[in-house]
Formats: C-alpha cells, structure tokens, sequence
C-alpha cells in the first residue's frame, strides 16, 4: 500500500480524467518493477531514459533534463515533491513543510532535497495547490507569494465498503471483531510510540496497524504488522475497525481520517492539526502527546457503541463534502488559469 501522497494523487489523476476535459500524460523514470500504485487505465506515459531516483536528484539538484524534450503539454503539473524543469506553465502541489517545521522527523537527506523542491517551488513561477489552509500559512511563511496559492482539499470516494469485502478482509487477515485501526507511514512523526503505549492501557483491544515502513526505528509493541496492502483492501479495513486512531503529530491534510469516515468510521486524532480540522464532529480530538488522554479517548469509544455510531454517522456527512471531482474541477480551474 503506497503512502497516503502516492494514493492522493493517483485518485487525482483518475478524477482529472473522469471529471474533466483535461488529457493526462504521465511522465516518470525508468523503473525495474511496476509500481506498486499503477495508473488508472487509459493514462499514458513518457518515460525518461534515466532511473526513477537519479531522475528525481538530477531534476533536484541541477533543473536538468527539460521535460519538454519528452512531452508536449499546455500545463506541468509537479504533485509530489519532484519539480521538473519546463519552460511550460507550472503547477505544483506542495502537500505540507512538516520538514521545515520539525527536521527532526526526516532523515538528513530527506531534509536537504525537500528543502531544494521548496527554494525551486519560491524561485519559480509555479501556482501552488496545498491540501490545507495549514500548509498554506506554512508556504506563505517561507516565501511563497499568497496570490499564487490556492487551497484545495483532497477528495474521498464515499461508497460504503460491502459486507462480502469486510468479510473478506476479515478472513484474510485475522481480524478480531472489534479492534483499533493505524493506518499510515510507519515513520517517527505519526506518533505511534505512544499509540503503543496507550493501547497498553487497554489490554483487552487489539491494535492493528496498516502502512508501508518509513525511516527511523519504529516499533509498535503488542500491535498486529500488516505492513503494505493492496489499495482495494484500505476501504473494507476501515470499515471492518471500531475506531480509527491516527495520533500524527502533524500533516498536511490527513487522507486516512477522511477514508475512515467515508466507512462511518469515528477518528481519535491530534487536536490542532489539519487531520483533526477534517475530522470535526466525526471524531475525538485530543492531545496525543499524553499516553493517558489518547487512551481515555480510545476507551470511551470502544466502550460506547451508541457514541461510535452518533460519530460515525456524522463523519459520513461530513465526509461527502469531500468529493474527488471537486478536487478535480479546481484543479482543472488552476491549469487554466496559469496557461
């Protein structure tokens, strides 16, 4: 299962070409394997003759090769932290500055060509889409001219997860019949030693965490790993979980509380945050720092199915405000307005 940017994107992708009169051309490195995350179906591509990462360094570090030299368009679209040079009209989506705010978090590396993608993002002229009004501030902070950014949400498909699919995902996992579910980057930042350590104090509840491995040393003592898992299974798991738990001490927008809610699904998650911005009356915010504040608000759900259900059904409400071809439309209205 490819992160949460990865999964935004490709739905954004599928929803240009859905909702829109927008022709979308891939353009990418040269890969050993598939991706994991293939296109929608009727995408095509351009490949670069170079390795995914040394395109992506080379595009980083020097603005070299155009590429204009291997597809014509009226608008480039940068939606994932890679800038490629053009002399075409630009768009860049930055989906948050977590790296400028808390270095900490990433790696060195990580860090330094994060910080190059943003100096390019200022120095150009590219319109900037952000998923938030948060990482808007943020943007606006570090440079980026308020009149070239445009908050767009990101979208959700709200289509209830069936019984056959949440059964099938039962069986193929395991799962208990109630339990909390993480899903995410297993990365220093999604705050999941302390999750941990809160679900300890509910020894009685299973705690099942869904997500490919970031950086850092992470362990999540006493939770079933599923690691990486096919796109398709995300909707029935979170259907299938009492409560989602997504204690991230920041993000950008949040993606996994909106598909949780979307399956009527309540959400605990970080108080001040673009996530619990999303989340309003169809979760808990708390403070999850505190090990004890993260676990009582864990223990009132799962102890309290009329309270799941009242925050459930008001998450699906909330959820359909969320509507890929929304996001979509915007972002058609963005290319044109930069061509």
């Amino acid at each position: 299962m490819p992160g949460g940017t990865a999964r935004a994107t490709n739905r954004l992708i599928d929803a240009l070409a859905a909702h829109t009169d927008v022709s979308v051309v891939g353009v990418h490195g040269r890969h050993r394997n598939a991706p994991q995350l293939s296109l929608p179906a009727g995408i095509g591509t351009a490949t670069v003759p170079l390795p995914g990462r040394v395109l992506a360094e080379t595009w980083s570090r020097v603005g070299f090769p155009s590429v204009d030299r291997w597809v014509e368009a009226d608008v480039v679209h940068a939606p994932a932290y890679v800038l490629p040079p053009t002399k075409r009209p630009l768009v860049a989506t930055v989906h948050d500055l977590a790296f400028v705010r808390h270095p900490e978090w990433f790696t060195p590396n990580g860090v330094a060509y994060l910080s190059r993608f943003l100096q390019r993002v200022r120095d150009s002229d590219a319109a900037v889409i952000v998923p938030s009004g948060a990482t808007a501030d943020d943007c606006v902070a570090k440079g980026i001219a308020a009149d070239r950014v445009t908050v767009i949400p990101w979208g959700i498909d709200v289509e209830a997860a069936t019984d056959h699919d949440v059964d099938r995902v039962r069986r193929l996992y395991g799962l208990p019949e109630s339990f909390v579910l993480f899903v995410g980057t297993v990365e220093p930042r999604k705050n999941l030693h302390t999750l941990a350590d809160a679900m300890a104090e509910l020894p009685d509840v299973d705690l099942v965490v869904v997500g490919p491995p970031g950086w850092g040393d992470i362990e999540v003592s006493g939770a079933t790993l599923l690691g990486e898992v096919p796109s398709e299974d995300i909707e029935p798991l979170m259907a299938a979980a009492s409560v989602l738990a997504y204690p991230s001490h920041f993000e950008g927008f949040g993606l996994p509380v909106l598909e949780a809610m979307a399956q009527g699904t309540p959400v605990v998650t970080t108080v001040g945050t673009a996530p619990a911005e999303i989340a309003a009356g169809g979760g808990l915010s708390v403070d999850t720092r505190s090990v004890s504040a993260l676990a009582a608000a864990l223990r009132d759900l799962m102890s309290d199915a009329a309270q799941r259900s009242e925050l459930g059904a008001v998450g699906r409400i909330r959820a359909g405000d969320f509507l890929w071809q929304e996001t979509a439309r915007r972002t058609a209205d963005v290319y044109e307005a930069v061509r």
